[in-house]
């Protein structure tokens, strides 16, 4: 069964808020990260501790950015089930998405079962 557009709408509102902050963020950490790799020679660390602890945090930087990414890329799928009146339908099962599961992650494509078993089949 399909949601009303009333019942959409503060869905579509919190996807489309949390697009923005993650659009953000994803732009300020690969800011950061670059300016951390073309600082030139004053970037450069005079020990090697220095050096392993830059390397960590631009991996965790890279990370954060790809995780975001993949955030996005959901986000967007979830506004364009949205617009094709499907959002809260699970895209494996075609059953009904609890809006408790939608109020969590807004972004989901899976009912609870659906998403349990995707879990384990990737592990």
């Amino acid at each position: 069964m399909k949601m009303k557009k009333t019942e959409v709408k503060p869905f579509k509102e919190a996807l489309l808020l949390l697009r923005a902050r993650l659009r953000g963020d994803v732009h300020t950490l690969a800011s950061a990260a670059l300016s951390a790799t073309a600082g030139g020679v004053s970037a450069v660390p005079s020990h090697i501790a220095d050096l392993g602890s830059d390397t960590f945090e631009l991996d965790n930087t890279l990370q954060l950015i790809t995780n975001e990414g993949e955030t996005l890329v959901q986000i967007e799928g979830a506004l364009e089930r949205i617009e094709d009146g499907e959002y809260g339908i699970c895209v494996e099962c075609s059953g009904k998405i609890p809006k408790m599961r939608l109020q969590v992650i807004p972004y989901t494509p899976y009912c609870v079962k659906c998403a349990t078993q995707i879990q384990s089949e990737n592990r």
